[in-house]
């Protein structure tokens, strides 16, 4: 014998508005606030700082010389451009202390497109980790965007030295680099996020982004 059939209450809309309030019911994919988001984000800090330093450290885990590369990178880089537009394209003649000026712009710039080009990748990159748990996905551009700007203080080690062995000494005016590169970062970030967001809706722009990092370069 069959349970007899119950009967199922029906609400209106504003009662079953109503009664999810009461339960802290919300809609499943709501879009929060910006203010929310952000609260949301700061939460997350600790996650975002794990996971830019575990990036970082996995970059060059399968090479042999190991964390070493964190300097020979950018130090090659410098050589390569150096090579390029100071005895091929003979542009240093003229420029005064070409070689820090050259290094310095050269791992500044790297620092941006390397954040920028690392945003193109943040979503589908960590596709698996987007899917397995739920948290801001802006987490995700933004701590790329953290791991360039500690790949850029092993970069600052290098450039001091350089700088020092050409004659560049310490100065108050060195300070200024605090607050420029804090801005450098922050726009960096909003970039990787902007970027980031694209990409997810338009994978072909991870293609393009080359191109145009070439031609702002």
């Amino acid at each position: 014998m069959s349970a007899p059939d119950q009967a199922v209450p029906v609400y209106a809309p504003g009662e079953l508005a109503a009664l999810a309030a009461r339960h802290g019911l919300t809609v499943s994919g709501a879009r929060p606030s910006l203010p929310a988001y952000v609260r949301q984000l700061w939460g997350r800090r600790h996650f975002i700082a794990a996971f830019a330093t575990a990036k970082l450290t996995a970059q060059y885990s399968q090479a042999k010389l190991g964390q070493v590369w964190q300097i020979m990178t950018p130090l090659l880089n410098a050589t390569v451009y150096y090579f390029i537009f100071g005895v091929l394209l003979n542009t240093k003649n003229g420029v005064e202390d070409f070689v820090p000026f050259l290094v310095t712009g050269v791992f500044i710039w790297t620092f941006t497109s390397s954040s920028i080009t690392a945003g193109t990748r943040a979503i589908s990159g960590n596709i698996g980790l987007v899917r397995a748990l739920h948290f801001p996905r802006a987490s995700l551009p933004v701590a790329l965007a953290l791991q360039q700007l500690q790949q850029l203080l092993f970069s600052l080690g290098a450039l001091t030295l350089i700088l020092l062995v050409f004659g560049q000494y310490p100065r108050p005016s060195w300070l200024l680099a605090i607050p420029a590169l804090a801005l450098q970062a922050v726009f960096n970030t909003g970039v990787s996020m902007a970027v980031a967001r694209l990409t997810a809706k338009t994978p072909d722009i991870a293609q393009l982004t080359p191109f145009v990092l070439r031609t702002w370069m």
